[in-house]
């Protein structure tokens, strides 16, 4: 037993922990969550959703944004982030919050527009799916517009870049972007990032 375990589905935000995990290079036990959420999984996560990380010091974590920057503050000679107190990294750190803030709730309203209105007319549903298109098109292109190259703060990985890179697997025009296409490419030439990017099923 390794003393962590991720709660995990493919194709879902449990990717970017499990390349976190990867990154650290510490072992992990995984378990595996069926669509419907047991009674089981929701007293780790009331509300039914991967990722779930069960730390070996015992607390039990959801939210990957949060998990990657736990992660990244108990092992930070992994630099999952820059340096703390770096200028850095307060700009991987903003950038991750913008992306779990607004690219993240919006793909799941482009994909799941029904659970987003109380009208059930299909009208409603494809109306909020175009407003998730827009928001997901301007976000994305604002952090193009930051992206040094090949990767967000230039030429190392950090969470942050990976983290981009599965929203961009989920929205395709995304990789329209020359800048998030490279990042992309870039990210998956790691090979823990790789690893865990196959395991989810992404770039399927």
């Amino acid at each position: 037993m390794s003393g962590y375990t991720l709660y995990w589905k493919p194709g879902t935000g449990s990717m970017v922990v499990e390349a976190a995990l990867r990154l650290i290079g510490v072992g992990f036990d995984e378990v595996r969550v069926d669509e419907t959420a047991t009674a089981e999984f929701r007293t780790l996560n009331p509300a039914g959703m991967v990722p779930v990380l069960k730390l070996a010091c015992g607390p039990v974590l959801a939210e990957s944004a949060a998990i990657v920057m736990t992660l990244d503050d108990m092992f930070p000679e992994a630099r999952l982030l820059p340096p703390h107190g770096t200028p850095a990294h307060a700009t991987a750190v903003q950038w991750l919050i913008f992306m779990a803030t607004n690219i993240y709730p919006a793909a799941r309203r482009y994909y799941y527009p029904e659970r987003h209105t109380a009208d059930d007319s299909p009208h409603a549903a494809e109306a909020i799916k175009q407003q998730a298109a827009h928001d997901m098109g301007r976000d994305f292109a604002q952090l193009a517009a930051a992206v040094q190259g090949p990767f967000l703060l230039g030429q190392t990985i950090t969470i942050t870049d990976v983290y981009a890179a599965m929203l961009a697997d989920w929205y395709g025009p995304a990789k329209d972007l020359p800048e998030i296409a490279g990042l992309v490419n870039a990210v998956l030439k790691n090979p823990a990032a790789a690893e865990a990017w196959r395991h989810h099923g992404f770039g399927a």
